[in-house]
């Protein structure tokens, strides 16, 4: 019996495509059983879950296609939003079956690392790299703060992290990070086949504000600004003098109402006299007198009032100076 090395050249190739048919038909199982909404980590919002399976379906429908290199994108995708094990070992796939070692490979290093307890995973992750790696130059970057590593203006790191492994092709390549904080810096590296080099990146300094060059005359502070109200408290203090000094007049003046000459004295003296008596014009004048000075002081009371409230500058400087501290562009600055 000849063994399969004998078959006829057609024999070999239906088998093949045999093969071939088997190993779609036991993914396309596995694409239909992975949840990708189940995440491995914090459990992401409902929003990234609906986008998560979304991009799920997209990527189970590409691979189904046969258009490998965007259901390997589409699952990815999926990954980002909801991280799981299942939706990253379809990742590796597609990239492989795309002929994407690079991709592949840099996708199985984040595996190996995130699912090192899960067996299947590891077991992937370790035959792409097995496959792949000896032919790319590998990449650790360590950050000094979470970080996102790009290659020219293709980001090839799944999320901000302290640490990344990149595979990348054998060469010249600009290699660029992103601090979550807020900077970037970039590095030209050229890696060779096989290759492992180690990078530290730290965010750029924060830019200080150019020193004038030597000899340059130093603009004068601006002005302070004229106070928000036009007048000082001694208005106000003689206002409310006035106001009490008027009151006070009017509480004299109404006691002698009442007492001199007093409404029995009226009563007794200007029987059958009518108004025209003395004394009755006496009391009339100084009831008309104290009625003028009350006004008065409800008027000064009132003028006084608004004085303080809406004319008065209390302060004669800003708060800040006053307090010892002065406000700058660049925040707060000291003054003693």
């Amino acid at each position: 019996m000849r063994g399969p090395a004998s078959l006829p050249t057609s024999a070999r190739a239906g088998r093949r495509v045999l093969w071939r048919r088997a190993r779609l038909g036991a993914l396309a199982a596995a694409l239909a059983c992975a949840a990708p909404a189940r995440a491995d980590d914090a459990q992401p919002s409902a929003e990234r879950l609906k986008a998560a399976a979304e991009e799920f379906d997209r990527g189970r429908r590409a691979y189904l296609a046969k258009d490998f290199e965007q259901a390997a994108g589409h699952f990815e995708n999926a990954f980002r939003d909801a991280p799981s094990k299942e939706t990253l070992r379809l990742a590796i796939r597609a990239r492989r079956d795309a002929k994407q070692p690079e991709r592949a490979a840099t996708l199985a290093a984040v595996a190996e690392e995130k699912y090192a307890g899960d067996a299947p995973t590891v077991e992937l992750a370790k035959e792409t790299l097995a496959e792949a790696s000896p032919l790319l130059a590998e990449y650790v970057v360590e950050c000094a703060s979470p970080c996102t590593i790009a290659v020219g203006v293709r980001v090839v790191s799944q999320s901000d992290a302290l640490r990344h492994r990149v595979y990348l092709a054998p060469g010249a390549h600009e290699l660029g990070v992103s601090f979550q904080q807020g900077g970037s810096v970039s590095k030209r590296v050229d890696g060779a086949k096989g290759s492992s080099t180690s990078l530290a990146f730290e965010p750029p300094p924060a830019e200080a504000a150019p020193a004038p060059p030597p000899g340059a005359a130093v603009p004068p502070a601006p002005p302070e600004s004229p106070p928000d109200k036009p007048l000082g408290p001694v208005v106000f203090f003689v206002a409310a003098g006035v106001t009490v000094a008027v009151g006070a007049a009017t509480i004299v003046s109404g006691i002698a109402t009442v007492n001199d000459p007093g409404r029995d004295a009226v009563r007794r003296e200007c029987v059958g006299q009518g108004e025209a008596c003395p004394l009755y014009q006496q009391g009339q004048d100084a009831e008309t007198r104290t009625n003028v000075l009350l006004g008065v002081t409800i008027g000064a009371a009132v003028v006084t009032g608004v004085v303080g409230l809406f004319f008065t500058q209390w302060s004669s400087s800003p708060p800040a100076r006053r307090a010892g501290v002065r406000l700058s562009p660049l925040g707060l600055t000291g003054r003693f």
